[in-house]
């Protein structure tokens, strides 16, 4: 297989002939192992390479090896190619190793940690994984820290082996401080004096042990000098050779020196053959000409001649050691003519194209300056790199092409905007934009880059959240392609560009009439598309968009088809994360708070488990509109904190998002000048973004902040433009919210003809599309539109719904008896307690105790009542803990018949029933006759007045005998009675209405003789 092919040197052990078993550094690098890790460092030549390897070859334990270059600096490049060492180990472990994709960069080391954690489980302890050519990598590279992470991760058992020209880096300081990290170094791996007399004998037997000695002392311990300087003996005599201070230069010397005794036929292979990173038999021989490459190759390795040998599949593989190719490499540049030089670059990069070593064909191309190929490759393989999660290496190869080239090679600008997308959006959007240009100018031929370019530019746009209007130009060019139906080269593509469409027309273009057709385009072209992870992200895509419009129950089913995928094998934690962000939306759309709490939480979960921190800040500010549409102010209130916490760079409309909830929050905390303050903030940014739907959502909203300070005026001004804007957007639920919005702020302001028109159509609406929640939801103005719907008789039985669903509270003369009350309580007359509207289940002897402690709650008002209180009313002769007893026991059997135990609030030995719950006709009567003090024209004060007398039906606790605790209350009812009664008796009879004054006498005289006498118009009015 090709990626086999392609990691053959990078993920294959070396192979060396003629190795010296140095048992003395076998022993400390078996201590070293107790570390985990040990660092191996030494110059070129030293014998670093072969040490790691004879020791794995005596302690007989499994291993991954890896030979690190320079593109490992691009950390998604080693972790990939890491991956395909894991599956040529470990070939049939269930689950690969993940692809480090630009959604996990923000939490790299997160994904590092999960990374090694699941590599080092499927290697069964003894282990050890080594990493060869550590000098390789850059200092600045994120591959350091990378590296920290994953040595700190290895479990007991497992070892690292560093092998490095040079010292540890400073990230892993800690490490070797905390003698975590063992090192060998140069000291260490120096020859002594027994190991050369080995190696001489090995190789040169017969050479006295003078001659040894006097290579010892020139050598100093150098391996690589040794063995050249044997086989330099074989020209000269050791004692010619010349002092060891730089080990390039002496390898050079004696390098040349025996590089000039072979003949002419192998010094022209070895100096072709330098060109080739890595070559098989088979390329050394296309790239030669020589029949006798298996010969030379094979002799070169077996004598141990700085040639490796790697076992790779299907043939092995030979490299010559860095110091001998630099000396190739630099004789060539002598020896060859530069046009034969050229050539010979170009056809090795050819052979290294054709064995899948894209790399290693790339730099051979730069180097060669045959930029024309070069860019063929990279178009070639520019998806693949994607795929594979290696945007920056593709992004620096782009970027070595000279600039004049791009203008031919529009699909080199495409992939590079392609590798930006995530991570620098605005700078890939410009990109794309380019490559659009360029396709555009081919014609025909450029159809299909112009789709795509097109689709990458809305991606970038949408991605940045930051300027909706620049998607309009890419709107009309889709809209072009639709018109003259343009072929998509997949169903895949075809899916991703209709999905960017919808959400595009959803944020800039809501007016428009076709979103509905881009959806169902959209998840029909997903359908014929394998890959579930596009099948679900276009699936949410389409639901949120639903969302947005209102179209609740099809988005629902989007959603938990969604739901359904995610539970297959590999799905990607951002498209898990995509899908809980989404979910989080619609629950907070629809007021289920705690499941919006619950999709939020396991988003950031999962977030924190894998380090995709792309959608932390909108989890957070969907939980935060959901915690403020639940009514939770105090859990809203921490995820604002968090918010706050979140690093900088949201785009425009998350920051929006943010402002318009805070201004709710402050709203629903009776805050007007914050709200005022971050409503406006909110709507200068749904502006700047370019979102009609935000923007009418941040008028209407700013509209009622405006209000509530009194100006009047503003608001109008909101309204008018949020209303210009709205009528073009056919969105039922932007609808809903809007006329509910407005008839409020229109009944408040005497506008009774425009506002009940609204307030009928709205409601009309809601009913319909069954809706129960709209942003910016406000729970005092939407009890008082229900009310006053009830009080109208406008969709009477939807509104009783809303209220239950909602858990709404009516405001002063709003507790009308039309209200829906889970609970209600006659006490004007006889006593009467009704749960849902039927009356409550068994009142006998056994519950005469806890009911009257209910009477004697209302009697108290209903709000903290003090423990002490009741007990002195209800059992007056019982003292301490038995009075207390009584009042614990009558507490639980009220809760208990009542059925909700939230009805009854205890707090701090205070007793209140919470008004969500309970309607009692006292309250009401006490509301309506604080609304008939203040008011002024006879029409308010007749109309108050019948309320008040028809809920009136007698004295308070009528049926009840006479007790202390009731008194008090009765009078002060029968009070207000009769002043009611009084003032508008006074303006009937004034008004020249004397019988209808008589008859309203009459009727108070028959409910409450007491209060009538109060009223004092009985020598007035009557005729007796």
């Amino acid at each position: 297989m090709k990626s086999k092919r392609v990691s053959l040197g990078k993920t294959t052990r070396p192979s060396q002939a003629g190795i010296l078993p140095r048992q003395r550094l076998f022993a400390e690098l078996d201590r070293g192992r107790n570390g985990p890790a040990v660092w191996i460092s030494g110059p070129p030549g030293c014998g670093k390479t072969t040490l790691a390897a004879s020791y794995l070859d005596h302690a007989a334990i499994p291993c991954l090896w890896y030979q690190m270059d320079e593109g490992d600096a691009d950390v998604a490049t080693f972790f990939y190619y890491l991956r395909l060492a894991a599956d040529d180990l470990v070939p049939d472990y269930p689950e690969a190793l993940p692809v480090l994709g630009p959604e996990y960069y923000a939490g790299l080391p997160v994904f590092t940690r999960r990374y090694f954690q699941s590599l080092y489980a499927r290697l069964k302890p003894p282990f050890a994984v080594v990493f060869d050519g550590y000098h390789e990598v850059p200092a600045s590279s994120e591959l350091h820290e990378v590296m920290r992470v994953a040595l700190g991760e290895l479990p007991p058992g497992g070892c690292a082996v560093i092998v490095s020209r040079g010292d540890p880096p400073p990230a892993l300081a800690r490490l070797r401080a905390n003698r975590a990290l063992a090192a060998l170094g140069w000291e260490d791996l120096r020859l002594s004096r027994d190991e050369t007399a080995q190696i001489v004998a090995t190789r040169r037997p017969g050479i006295d042990a003078a001659a040894v000695d006097e290579l010892y002392e020139k050598t100093q311990g150098w391996a690589a000098g040794v063995v050249l300087a044997l086989e330099h003996a074989r020209i000269d005599p050791i004692g010619d050779a010349p002092g060891f201070s730089t080990s390039q230069i002496v390898f050079d010397y004696f390098a040349g020196e025996i590089f000039q005794k072979t003949d002419v036929g192998t010094q022209d292979f070895l100096l072709r053959t330098a060109l080739l990173p890595q070559m098989t038999i088979g390329m050394a021989q296309q790239l030669t000409g020589d029949e006798r490459a298996p010969r030379i190759l094979s002799e070169l390795h077996r004598n141990n001649y700085f040639v490796a040998m790697r076992q790779a599949r299907p043939e092995p593989l030979y490299q010559y050691h860095p110091m001998l190719r630099e000396f190739l490499l630099s004789r060539a540049e002598d020896a060859l003519p530069k046009e034969l030089r050229r050539d010979l670059q170009k056809r090795a990069a050819r052979l290294m194209e054709e064995a899948g070593r894209v790399e290693d064909a790339l730099a051979l191309y730069r180097n060669g300056r045959d930029w024309d190929a070069m860019a063929r490759l990279i178009e070639a393989h520019a998806e693949s790199m994607l795929a594979q999660g290696r945007g920056e290496t593709l992004r620096q190869w782009i970027e070595d092409l000279p600039p004049e080239l791009l203008s031919r090679y529009p699909w080199t600008l495409y992939w590079a905007a392609a590798s930006h997308a995530q991570l620098a959006p605005r700078e890939a959007r410009q990109l794309y934009e380019k490559a659009f240009d360029l396709f555009r100018a081919q014609g025909v031929a450029g159809e299909r880059g112009m789709i795509l370019s097109c689709s990458g530019a809305m991606d970038a746009i949408l991605y940045e959240l930051d300027d909706f209007s620049l998607l309009d130009r890419w709107i009309a060019v889709l809209d072009d392609a639709a018109k003259w139906e343009t072929r998509f080269p997949s169903a895949a593509v075809e899916a991703r560009v209709a999905c960017n469409m919808v959400v595009s027309l959803t944020m800039r273009q809501p007016h428009r009439q076709d979103i509905g057709q881009w959806i169902e385009r959209s998840l029909t072209s997903v359908r014929n598309v394998p890959d579930r992870n596009l099948q679900m992200f276009i699936g949410v895509l389409c639901a949120l968009t639903l969302m947005w419009t209102g179209l609740y129950s099809r988005a629902r089913e989007l959603i938990d088809a969604a739901n359904r995928m995610a539970a297959a094998p590999g799905i990607s934690p951002f498209y898990l994360i995509t899908l809980k962000n989404v979910d989080t939306m619609y629950h907070m759309l629809t007021a289920e708070y705690e499941a919006g709490m619950r999709s939020m939480r396991e988003g950031l979960e999962i977030a924190g488990a894998t380090g995709v921190h792309t959608w932390t800040f909108q989890l957070l500010v969907h939980g935060y509109g959901a915690a403020l549409g639940g009514g939770d102010l105090e859990r809203a209130a921490e995820l604002a904190k968090e918010l706050e916490a979140q690093p900088g760079g949201a785009g425009r409309l998350s920051v929006c998002f943010r402002h318009h909830y805070q201004a709710w929050e402050a709203m629903l905390r009776k805050d007007l000048m914050r709200a005022l303050q971050q409503e406006k903030a909110a709507l200068r940014l749904a502006v700047e973004v370019g979102c009609p739907y935000i923007e009418v959502l941040c008028r209407l909203a700013l509209a009622q902040v405006l209000l509530e300070c009194g100006d009047e005026r503003k608001c109008i001004a909101q309204l008018q433009r949020m209303r210009s804007t709205a009528r073009a957007i056919p969105n039922h639920h932007l609808e809903y919210a809007c006329l509910l919005g407005f008839a409020d702020m229109a009944l408040r302001h005497g506008r009774a003809r425009s506002g009940l028109k609204a307030l009928r159509l709205g409601l009309e609406i809601g009913r319909q599309y069954g809706y129960q929640h709209f942003l910016w939801w406000w729970p005092a103005a939407l009890s008082r539109i229900c009310a006053r719907a009830l009080e109208e008789g406008i969709e009477v039985d939807y509104v009783r719904a809303l209220i239950r669903q909602r858990g709404l509270v009516p405001e002063g003369a709003a507790a009308s008896a039309a209200w829906p009350w889970k609970l209600r309580i006659s006490t004007l007359g006889n006593f009467r307690v009704l749960k849902d509207d039927a009356p409550l289940g068994s009142t006998g002897k056994a519950q005469r105790r806890p009911l009257d402690l209910l009477k004697v709650l209302i009697a108290y008002g209903g709000a903290q009542v003090s423990e002490s209180r009741i007990t002195d009313a209800l059992w007056p002769r019982i003292e301490g803990d038995s009075a207390h007893r009584s009042f614990t026991s009558a507490l639980h059997r009220l809760r208990k018949l009542l059925g909700e135990d939230k009805a009854i609030v205890l707090h701090e030995g205070k007793l209140t029933l919470d008004r969500r719950y309970f309607w009692v006709d006292a309250w009401a009567f006490d509301a309506l006759a604080a609304e008939l003090d203040a008011a002024s024209d006879p029409a308010s004060v007749e109309r108050i007045a019948e309320r008040m007398l028809a809920l009136y039906a007698g004295p308070f606790m009528a049926d009840e005998v006479d007790a202390p605790w009731y008194q008090p209350s009765r009078e002060r009812l029968r009070s207000r009675m009769a002043r009611a009664m009084a003032r508008m008796l006074r303006q009937w009879q004034e008004g020249g209405q004397t019988e209808r004054a008589r008859l309203g006498y009459e009727k108070c005289l028959e409910i409450d003789a007491a209060a009538a006498q109060q009223a004092g118009f009985k020598q007035t009015v009557s005729d007796r």
